[in-house]
């Protein structure tokens, strides 16, 4: 279960909760693949340090149109 950074946060940067599923997931899977020793296969980490990414707008979401 995620705590760090709260939900409601994350929502404020993203605009929905969706978002905040699909953006945290995907850059999620991305560090899993690319740093995979980083994180020991520990889906939790790399979650968490996605959410933090999202948090501090490091990574955005796309909007369509």
């Amino acid at each position: 279960m995620l705590f760090e950074p709260p939900i409601d946060d994350l929502v404020k940067v993203a605009g929905c909760r969706y978002a905040v599923t699909v953006i945290v997931g995907a850059r999620a899977k991305v560090l899993e693949n690319k740093m995979s020793t980083v994180f020991n296969g520990s889906a939790n980490l790399a979650i968490e340090h996605a959410a933090k990414e999202l948090l501090k707008g490091e990574v955005v979401g796309v909007q369509s149109k």
